[in-house]
């Protein structure tokens, strides 16, 4: 007998429990991820407005300084007129030479991801295989940017090609995989 005074809970009732129970616990790790986040966008907002305020006033002190390179000018004996005709021509160049850099810069860009879309049509291809014939797709290869994969090709690289045989020496170094069929589709035996 036990000493428990409260009856046992049946397989039901404590599935049920623990589902509760990881409900609730999914909800308060959600709402504490809510309120640090509304912390750390606070923050964000507070040092971001800061900066933008700090951008203003370096915005404005180029005027000036502008102003006083043009003054300084004038002051060396050129008309007012001139001193600030060559700092408006600087400030021209100036900006020239930075929209043909960022042109430069733009003609540079590929709006489309390449490598992402590559091996998303790898992996359709892979998926697309793997259900045609279950259980006997080969995995696919690494994709090409894989680390390890550029490794491995830098050591076929450093390999000179007279130490790899051509054509094998002995008829037991050949492998013979028989295919069903001559499409070269695997052996639908072989799955399970």
């Amino acid at each position: 007998m036990s000493t428990d005074p409260r009856p046992e809970r049946t397989l039901g009732q404590l599935v049920a429990s623990a589902t509760e129970d990881i409900s609730a616990l999914i909800r308060s790790e959600i709402a504490l991820a809510k309120a640090e986040i509304a912390v750390q966008a606070k923050k964000g907002g507070v040092a971001g407005g800061l900066l933008a305020g700090a951008a203003v006033v370096v915005f404005y002190s180029v005027y000036f300084i502008f102003i006083t390179l043009a003054e300084g000018i004038q002051a060396m004996g050129l008309p007012r007129w001139a001193s600030f005709l060559i700092v408006t021509v600087f400030m021209l160049l100036v900006a020239a030479v930075l929209g043909w850099l960022g042109i430069r810069k733009m003609k540079t860009v590929q709006p489309s991801p390449d490598r992402a879309i590559a091996t998303t049509q790898q992996s359709v291809a892979g998926i697309k295989a793997a259900l045609a014939h279950p259980g006997t797709v080969v995995p696919a290869p690494p994709p090409s940017w894989d680390p390890r994969v550029a490794k491995a090709t830098s050591n076929r690289a450093a390999t000179p090609p007279s130490a790899t045989p051509a054509t094998p020496s002995t008829p037991a170094d050949t492998t013979v995989i028989e295919t069903n069929g001559a499409t070269g589709n695997p052996d639908p035996s072989r799955d399970a």
